[in-house]
C-alpha cells in the first residue's frame, strides 16, 4: 500500500498531464486532418478545451509539489533562516486558504450545474465534468500544500533539537 501511494505521489500529475495534453493534441490534429477531407468532428474543440482545463488544474498541483511556482524572493532571501521559514510558511498558508476557497467554489459549481442539468452543447456531457477539474485541482493543491507545511515543520523541529535527532539515529 505504501509503495502504491509513493508511486501515485510521484507520478500521478506528470503522467495525467502528459496523457491529457497528448489526447488534446491528437484530437486537434484529427480535426485538422478531417477538415482536409471536408468533414469535421463537432465535439473536438469542446473535448480539447476540457482536456486543457483539466491539464491546467493538475499542473498547478504539480508545480506546488516541485516548488516551481513563480515568486519574487529577493527580500525573503535576505532574511535569516527563521525569517525565510516564516515567510515561506505564511505564503503557503495564504495559498492553502485560497485553494480551500477555490475547492469550495468548485464544489458549489458542480452541485449547481447538476441541479440545473447543464450539458455541454457539442458533447452533451454534463458541464460538471469540466467544473470538477476546479474542485479536484484545488483539492490536490491543498493536499500538496499541507504536505509541504508538514515537511517544513518536521525539518524545523529536527534543526531546533539536534540532541533529539541524534537519539533517533542511534
Amino acid at each position: 500500500m505504501r509503495k502504491t501511494l509513493r508511486l501515485l505521489e510521484r507520478y500521478f500529475e506528470p503522467v495525467a498531464i502528459v496523457l491529457l495534453i497528448s489526447a488534446m493534441t491528437g484530437i486537434i490534429c484529427a480535426q485538422i486532418v478531417l477538415r482536409l477531407f471536408g468533414t469535421s468532428m463537432p465535439e473536438a474543440e469542446e473535448i480539447a478545451r476540457y482536456l486543457f482545463v483539466w491539464a491546467m488544474y493538475l499542473s498547478i498541483s504539480y508545480a506546488i509539489r516541485d516548488n516551481r511556482h513563480i515568486r519574487i524572493t529577493l527580500f525573503v532571501n535576505m532574511l535569516p533562516p527563521a525569517g525565510r521559514l516564516f515567510f515561506h510558511n505564511f505564503a503557503d498558508l495564504v495559498f492553502l486558504t485560497y485553494s480551500l476557497a477555490v475547492m469550495l467554489f468548485g464544489w458549489q459549481l458542480i452541485k449547481r450545474s447538476l441541479e440545473l442539468g447543464q450539458i455541454a452543447p457539442a458533447t452533451e456531457w454534463p458541464v460538471a465534468v469540466v467544473y470538477s477539474s476546479v474542485f479536484f485541482g484545488a483539492l490536490l493543491c491543498s493536499i500538496r500544500l499541507c504536505v509541504r507545511l508538514y515537511q517544513r515543520l518536521i525539518e524545523r523541529d529536527s534543526l531546533a533539537s539536534p540532541a533529539t535527532s541524534d537519539k533517533r539515529t542511534a
